[in-house]
């Protein structure tokens, strides 16, 4: 073992050493000599080498050796546990083999096992022993692993349930004890062995265990450690007394002067608070007084925090934690007690949050539970609302908190697609929210009162901008400026935040506050575009990066405050709505060449709010020149790709929304298609570069994806401008077949357009359009690719139209997927995962859609044909197809698993597919053992429900045939099963045939059967 693990030793001779090794570890008999180099060595690689030997042996192999050999090993493994010169690992180990063999044995073979627990605990220097016995034993008996049957698991919870109050009285004396801080010296007899009265193997002296009879911190952090894990299982409710919680609560205080290992300790047991609040209590009264009891130990240690002048981040989290659980998991049923004092938790929070919380995520974290407090019973809190939300704006404010608001990160994004700064500002204007659902008014009024306060420096350092000086300001103004102008961009937010305040049911809301901010934040952005405040002539610069932040949120502001707008009387609405206008087209004047034109992420904002205009409030701008001038235009050069996608759906929203004359929006409609389509030439004319058939024809694609919800009326006019457009793509598509990148965005174009506008195509020229396209992949035996899923996508859409004009395609269809793409694909489906997915939707709409392609029910009933019997048109067909559902099955692929085993399932309820004599005959049991085969190898466990599910429905179809022919036939292919295995497991399975208990019973015959073949010897 030496020399394997010696670094000089080469890469050969350790795989020769490592063959020697496994031929060794298969032997019968290994465990024997394992048992003797246990007792006889120090070195650790052969300790754990022999130990790794020994647990294969007892997982394996345990209950068919001789009752001698168990009693030995078992005696041999507890006394080398007991012995003083172990190293850690190598004890853990030990313990952990021990209570290995107690998974077999104990109670019958191994009574004494929970008892020798309980006496190590009760002394001194094996005390840290016994906790690593009991942490083990509760890990490995109350939560098993899959290699023990059902019926043993069921056992040892119970077994181990019933030692539950004994143990934990006995931890709740070991922490009184160990709290006392008093350091005691002396040796203790280890317990008798477990075999006492049979031979040991040889072994050391065994000893006091020193290495273990460590500081009282080390044994109340493992004691805390195993009161966790116990309560991640235990019936808390009634379990858990006034003394053990004490206990707990003493080791959780925190004070000055702590070692490590005593914060480690007060953490610990804080993490054992918690995994109690994470469980459900059942017991009402006993549940009451236990919370009661908690709420009052754990208010005492926020009282301690408050006079500490620093407190460990990790303690502090666990209390952020405390309040959390408390407050989610309980506090519904606190609230109705009489005795539970609200007022109290309101303070504890309220100076956790403010006082305590000494890092952001700490902070952020106080809000979640504030937010789940406001959210449970509103009124009660009402209180204090005000002063929360005063709190929280000063949280927020750089004027009040610039030293922590400045260091947060405002470039790089998390997975939400956030700065960390924007992420802090939101969960704050979230929380703002919540406390204004509780007290509208007033929340507003302080919202607006810091709001206007910005304003007004806006408006006067605007205003001397405006007299053209050049303004130079020393550090401390710069200082106040930037602070000002910032908290007056998260204000502006804030405010708007509450806007559906002012657009509910509620009476009492006075309207004239959403005209004032309305109006003063339209007066704001004509100021600084009538200024061009963008590029004033400030120093330093950075004060005009917040100027430009400002005006884009007061410009992001009136997006929320058009759907007020349009709740207006008619005449204001108007003047509000020219006034928005106005505030925001002068974005799209600007040309690339323009000297100083505004930064992109104003003119995005400005665009932005004219696309909410055109949505919400539709204004008539077909008159203005403006307008005019924008549909005109094909691109757009000065403007970023997102801010263009913005501005076309605007664009699009002011032709078709607004009331007014069709031939007008028809023209126009025709105009803005002719400018954005002109690229791509007529039919009959060459044929474009790919990157100009890929510059128009995205833009094509999200205009007819922005018209899908629209009136026929608009569609008709839609499908007057782009039938040319449509046959000119069908055209180019033969010339790029060989493209991929170019042929899927000319067929995402059809899809598009054969989705929005089906029903103005008509089917005829569908029928005609998807023929050639059918053809042209054919010819040109595209198997595979984007440009083919994009088809494939074409056809579903295809065969699922109500039309019977469709169905003529079946066949073709039919023709492509079996004879050219699963051929192509059905050998390896998790190379192609796309194509798979979208081909077996396919197949599913064919059969959801078009099933009298296969069975011509109406004609067969009125022959009079039982559904057993119905004659099959296109029976190899309908093999093939249920046969690619039956593949992808076996598909490591969850996603393609689950879309074959959802469509098989949707199929059955829709047409009694396993009902069908074609499935029962040919399927069935092939269906039934693959889905016994993925159960098995658990390659799909999330969907383990789904499955036993399934197979309850393959099983009703002839559940005789299911009990007695495919569970034997399944348990026969299954190797590693004796026979006597076979008649336990058969015997154990619940014939009951209702869906709960069927599926029981399947997912505990797949998890015993595991727990065989692991278990097998060999």
């Amino acid at each position: 073992m030496t020399e394997f693990f010696c670094p000089e030793t080469t890469n050969e001779r350790k795989r020769t050493i490592e063959r020697s090794f496994q031929e060794f570890a298969g032997q019968i008999d290994s465990w024997k000599p394992c048992l003797h180099f246990l007792s006889s060595t120090s070195n650790h690689y052969v300790s754990m080498f022999a130990l790794s030997t020994l647990e294969t042996t007892i997982s394996r192999r345990w209950p068919i050796l001789p009752w001698e050999d168990r009693a030995l090993t078992r005696s041999t493994l507890y006394t080398l546990s007991l012995e003083r010169d172990v190293a850690s690992f190598v004890r853990n180990k030990v313990v952990k083999l021990v209570v290995d063999i107690a998974r077999h044995d104990w109670p019958h073979f191994y009574p004494d096992f929970y008892s020798n627990i309980l006496q190590l605990l009760s002394h001194k220097h094996t005390r840290l022993l016994g906790l690593v016995y009991l942490r083990t034993a509760s890990e490995e008996l109350a939560t098993p692993r899959e290699d023990l049957p059902m019926h043993r698991k069921s056992e040892l919870f119970r077994l181990l349930s019933a030692q539950v109050p004994l143990t934990l009285d006995t931890l709740t004396v070991l922490l009184k004890e160990t709290t006392k801080l008093q350091s005691r010296s002396g040796t203790v007899t280890p317990p008798p062995s477990p075999t006492s009265g049979q031979s040991l193997a040889p072994a050391r002296a065994v000893l006091d265990v020193e290495g273990l009879a460590i500081g009282t911190s080390e044994v109340c952090t493992a004691t805390l450690e195993v009161l966790a894990h116990l309560f991640s299982w235990i019936d808390v409710s009634g379990s858990i007394s006034t003394n053990l919680l004490d206990a707990i609560f003493s080791c959780a205080k925190y004070h000055d002067a702590m070692n490590s290992k005593q914060i480690e300790m007060a953490v610990q047991a804080l993490t054992t608070i918690n995994e109690l609040l994470y469980r459900p209590f059942c017991s009402p009264d006993a549940t009451d007084t236990l919370l009661l009891e908690i709420f009052q130990n754990g208010v005492g240690l926020f009282q301690l925090m408050e006079r500490l002048d620093s407190v460990e981040e990790s303690y502090m989290e666990k209390m952020t934690e405390f309040l959390q659980l408390f407050i989610t998991n309980h506090m519904k049923r606190m609230e109705s007690s009489s005795k539970f004092p609200v007022n109290t938790l309101l303070e504890v929070l309220c100076h956790h949050t403010f006082q305590q919380a000494s890092t952001v995520n700490g902070y952020l974290r106080c809000l979640d539970v504030w937010t789940t407090l406001l959210e449970s019973t509103q009124s009660r809190y009402s209180a204090v609302a005000l002063a929360l939300a005063e709190r929280i704006l000063q949280k927020m404010s750089f004027k009040l908190n610039a030293r922590v608001l400045r260091d947060l990160d405002t470039e790089s994004l998390d997975e939400n697609e956030e700065t960390e700064w924007q992420h802090f500002l939101r969960c704050n204007i979230e929380c703002l929210a919540k406390i204004a659902d509780i007290s509208p008014i007033p929340i507003f009024t302080l919202l607006y009162r810091s709001w206007r306060e910005g304003l007004i420096i806006f408006g006067e350092l605007g205003a001397a901008v405006a007299n053209g000086q050049v303004i130079l300001l020393n550090d401390t103004e710069a200082s106040n400026v930037h602070a000002h102008l910032r908290d007056l961009a998260s204000t502006t937010q804030a405010l708007t935040r509450l806007y559906s305040l002012f657009i509910g049911d509620q009476t009492n809301i006075d309207q004239s506050l959403a005209e004032e901010v309305v109006s003063q934040t339209l007066e704001a952005c004509m100021f600084a575009r009538d200024n061009q405040l963008y590029k004033a002539a400030i120093q330093p610069s950075a004060i005009v990066i917040d100027l430009i932040e400002v005006h884009s949120q007061l410009l992001a502001s009136l997006q929320a405050w058009c759907h007020w707008i349009a709740r207006r009387p008619e005449k204001a609405k108007e003047a509000l709505c020219q006034r928005c206008i106005d505030s925001c087209v002068w974005a799209t004047t600007y040309t690339a060449s323009c000297d100083h034109s505004p930064p992109a992420n104003l003119i995005h904002s400005a665009i932005h709010l004219f696309q909410s205009i055109t949505a919400i409030l539709k204004p008539i701008l077909w008159d203005q020149p403006t307008f005019r001038n924008l549909i005109s235009m094909g691109t757009y050069p000065y403007l970023k790709s997102d801010t263009i996608k913005v501005l076309r759906r605007a664009l699009i929203n002011g032709i078709i929304l607004p009331p007014g004359d069709a031939a007008i929006r028809q023209r126009l409609l025709g105009t803005m298609i002719l400018a954005l389509s002109a690229p791509l030439g007529m039919q009959g004319q060459p044929v474009p570069s790919e990157s100009t058939i890929s510059i128009t024809i995205m833009p094509l694609t999200q205009l007819l994806e922005d018209c899908a919800s629209s009136s026929t009326i608009i569609k008709k006019m839609l499908h007057s401008c782009l039938e040319s457009i449509i046959n000119r793509t069908l055209e180019l598509l033969s010339y790029v077949i060989r493209c991929q990148s170019i042929c899927e965005l000319l067929l995402s174009f059809l899809h598009s357009a054969f989705s929005v506008l089906q029903q103005q195509l008509g089917p005829e020229f569908m029928q005609n359009a998807v023929q050639g396209m059918l053809q042209l992949y054919t010819r040109e035996n595209i198997s595979a690719g984007p440009a083919l899923d994009q088809l494939l996508e074409i056809l579903i859409l295809v065969v699922s139209a109500p039309s019977n004009a469709f169905k003529a395609f079946v066949p073709s269809v039919t023709n492509l997927c079996l004879g050219q793409v699963w051929p192509a694909i059905g050998n390896n489906l998790s190379a192609h995962p796309d194509t798979t997915l979208v081909l077996l939707k396919l197949f599913h709409s064919i059969l959801m859609h078009r099933w009298q392609y296969f069975y011509n029910t109406s004609v067969l009933r009125t022959l009079g044909h039982p559904e057993e019997d119905e004659p099959v048109e296109h029976k190899e067909e309908l093999v093939a197809i249920l046969e690619a559902f039956g593949q992808a099955l076996l598909q490591s692929d969850v996603n393609i698993f689950r879309q074959s085993l959802q469509s098989l399932e949707q199929l059955n309820i829709r047409w009694r597919l396993y009902q069908r004599a074609v499935f029962k005959v040919h399927l069935l049991e092939r269906f039934l053992m693959a889905l016994f085969t993925v159960l098995f190898q658990q390659s799909h466990n999330l969907l383990a429900d789904e499955i036993a599910a399934a197979i309850h429905s393959l099983a009703s179809v002839n559940i005789g045939w299911f009990f007695g022919h495919f569970l034997p036939t399944f348990l026969t292919t299954c190797e590693g099963v004796d026979d006597m295995q076979r008649v336990t497991l058969l015997e154990n399975f619940d014939k009951s045939t209702d869906q709960p208990t069927l599926t029981r019973s399947v997912l505990q015959l797949i998890s015993d059967l595991r727990c065989y073949q692991l278990c097998r010897p060999g």
